[in-house]
């Protein structure tokens, strides 16, 4: 029996393949039994079987098996059961449907109709599609190499998947953004308050507070919450298995109601623990005991709990909400919260994230992206030497553009500008033209690549009315000179603190 995958007997011309088994089945089987190649309760037992009994031609059923045969010794057998049982039936249909009949039988042409029949009559997802043909093309591409019966010709550059499902426009059209102030105010005040599924309460929570991905949150397993010599309380993560590497364990702080919210769930699903031996916390019965599924947590418990509750947006539709949104929101809410940006990014540097356990999921390029909507967006109130002209020139670039226009507009900008953030604001300065100051050379100098938005008054008001009490401290005690360096940076600061509090009152838009 095979069951190291990365040895598989390789499969040559006159090779007996009566005599090769994968897992509990046979090469020349209709349904691969793969039980053996996959960790026991990983998933459900009835996604564990490769299935090829409804390709009924022949030669293209050997193809596809070669395919899936090549592709257990390169990947996860989750992933090849995926490509087998839910991407080939598309390409299988539109073979049936055209009167072709082996995959030799395919011409550039068939594979260019393929395309167009899955956006114009199938409607699948960019996503899918680009999915589907990519395993098309590598079913030719590498069928060419190992002597299978497919077609001759060479895909060119202008036919691949990426190319005809043009990916990277729907990802740019596609960026995540935080989930609006007064949507999230209700949306964790429902979860907390209102919410009677234990499960769905629970990620709703975790995420908000955490900022964890959602499939970090549902691998939380029993005894995840742990405490530091100095009392504080953090809850281990396991970050998904890698093709070439195993799981890995990160740990993120947490407040308390994260450890209330674990507590409950722990005790709600213990219950299924014991009866299944498994040790996660997200576990429902469902033809078995297993691990809640993301997919389903994305499409269906997210949906049905945003109707439960009625939460609609300033339009008055229910609120779409996206598991990957409370990353984004997670970066905002530490703003509001005065929480240092420096704490977590190498801000001189700038380079990386901090690989520290609080802030560990946030990645540089997620939290550029979430400060240049704050800055650049069309409705940004921002302050500083250059925000009128800055401001100027987006005007100009916006005008009479879509929604997804200015979005591209956005990333575009965001990339080509050096673009750092700060705990109150951010700095255009490129730090490959050396080092620059410390935070408090914003106000010192008046920086002209320093700007700041209206989410950042807070901050910078707490620190003007702290600033004009120490002056005052200074004054008193005659100590003149400490009294002037404060001065200094007060003549900057008051002005850049009075002009956000005009935007706020909405008297003028700079």
């Amino acid at each position: 029996m095979a069951t190291d995958l990365t040895k598989l007997q390789v499969i040559e011309p006159g090779t007996d393949i009566s005599n090769i088994t994968i897992g509990n089945s046979k090469y020349s089987d209709d349904i691969w039994d793969l039980r053996p190649l996959i960790p026991a309760k990983t998933i459900q037992e009835c996604h564990k079987y490769i299935r090829f009994e409804y390709i009924s031609n022949a030669d293209m059923k050997e193809v596809v098996k070669q395919y899936a045969y090549y592709k257990l010794g390169k990947t996860k057998p989750q992933t090849v059961i995926g490509y087998i049982n839910g991407r080939i039936p598309n390409f299988v249909e539109y073979c049936s449907l055209t009167g072709i009949h082996s995959f030799a039988d395919v011409t550039l042409e068939d594979y260019l109709g393929f395309n167009h029949w899955m956006k114009d009559e199938k409607k699948v997802a960019v996503s899918t599609g680009n999915v589907i043909c990519h395993i098309v093309e590598e079913i030719i591409r590498i069928g060419q190499i190992k002597g299978w019966n497919v077609p001759k010709f060479h895909l060119p550059k202008t036919a691949s998947a990426g190319q005809l499902w043009d990916v990277q426009k729907t990802r740019r059209n596609s960026r995540t953004k935080p989930i609006p102030e007064d949507v999230f105010d209700k949306v964790l005040y429902h979860a907390v308050h209102d919410e009677k599924d234990v499960l769905t309460k629970a990620g709703i929570i975790i995420q908000s507070q955490t900022g964890l991905r959602i499939n970090e949150v549902l691998s939380i397993r029993e005894g995840c919450i742990k405490h530091t010599a100095d009392g504080y309380d953090y809850m281990e993560v396991t970050l998904s298995k890698t093709e070439k590497g195993e799981p890995v364990i990160h740990k993120v702080f947490i407040n308390d109601l994260v450890k209330d919210t674990i507590d409950e769930l722990s005790e709600y699903t213990a219950e299924l623990r014991k009866e299944s031996g498994l040790k996660e916390l997200f576990l429902v019965r469902n033809h078995g005991i297993r691990v809640l599924n993301t997919e389903k947590w994305s499409t269906i418990r997210l949906p049905h709990f945003i109707e439960r509750h009625d939460i609609r947006d300033n339009k008055g539709k229910l609120y779409s909400l996206k598991s990957h949104q409370f990353r984004a929101t997670f970066v905002r809410e530490l703003v509001k919260r005065k929480v240092p940006i420096a704490m977590i990014m190498k801000q001189y540097s700038h380079v990386s994230i901090e690989m520290t356990a609080h802030y560990l999921t946030l990645q540089e390029a997620e939290v550029k992206e979430i400060y240049s909507d704050m800055i650049l967006s069309p409705d940004s109130k921002i302050a500083g030497l250059r925000a009128k002209e800055i401001k100027g020139k987006l005007d100009t670039l916006f005008h009479g553009k879509t929604e997804a226009e200015i979005d591209d507009i956005i990333t575009g900008l965001a990339k080509t500008m050096s673009f750092n953030p700060l705990p109150t604001g951010v700095c255009l300065y490129d730090f490959r033209r050396g080092n620059c100051t410390d935070g408090d050379g914003c106000f010192f100098y008046n920086c002209p690549n320093y700007i700041t938005e209206v989410k950042f008054y807070p901050v910078l008001k707490d620190e003007l009315n702290l600033l004009e009490k120490e002056m005052a401290r200074l004054k008193e005690l005659g100590q003149e000179p400490a009294y002037q360096v404060q001065a200094v940076k007060h003549k900057y600061l008051k002005p850049l603190v009075e002009s956000l509090e005009v935007q706020l009152n909405g008297k003028e838009s700079i």
